[in-house]
């Protein structure tokens, strides 16, 4: 019985982008596993050297990244200890930011508390979210800044068990597909309109 590494795909794209795998990203980065199972650390550093990352984290300090992925992880700022000690080790040049990644959301699955509740949460509401965009119109709609952003929101709203609950609802996500179907081709972050 063949492995599904979908799971282990979806932790790099919430820990990177706060966001569900597209459909087409998803088979692929399944596929480089399958051929590949050692290459978990490979796939992590390709993300972090991707066009998407560079738009999200260009310019960043190391500092600034570790908050961004504490947010991601966790929908919360990073506690000062833990901030200071992955941006030490980055600046110091003792990881990547792709082993900075694997190591945090690591800890994270295996903490009994609310982060590892939340991100577990995250990724699965974000496995749900891409089986969901099931049809040729969403699939193609589920691209760029601007659609992106509406799954990164629709993300950051699990916090807690209730969230969490809420998200996992298909009509939930259906609903939320349907906006980024809605949405005009070709939105930039500057031309989405404010969500309420």
């Amino acid at each position: 019985m063949a492995t599904d590494y979908t799971n282990e795909v979806q932790k790099l794209y919430i820990a990177y982008f706060g966001r569900p795998a597209d459909p087409d990203g998803l088979a692929f980065w399944i596929n480089q596993l399958q051929t590949n199972p050692a290459g978990y650390e490979m796939i992590s550093n390709a993300f972090s050297n991707s066009p998407e990352y560079q738009m999200m984290y260009g310019g960043q300090s190391n500092r600034e990244v570790v908050l961004d992925i504490y947010q991601n992880l966790f929908g919360r700022p990073g506690e000062q200890g833990g901030v200071d000690f992955w941006t030490a080790r980055l600046d110091e040049g003792d990881i990547t930011i792709g082993n900075a990644v694997i190591f945090m959301s690591q800890a994270a699955v295996q903490a009994n508390n609310n982060d590892g509740f939340v991100y577990k949460a995250r990724v699965g509401v974000a496995t749900e979210f891409t089986a969901r965009i099931d049809q040729p119109a969403e699939q193609s709609a589920y691209s760029g800044p601007a659609a992106n952003q509406v799954a990164i929101d629709y993300v950051a709203g699990v916090r807690d068990m209730l969230s969490a609950s809420q998200h996992m609802q298909p009509s939930q996500i259906d609903a939320v597909i349907a906006k980024i179907v809605g949405m005009p081709t070709g939105m930039g972050f500057d031309d989405m309109p404010l969500v309420a």
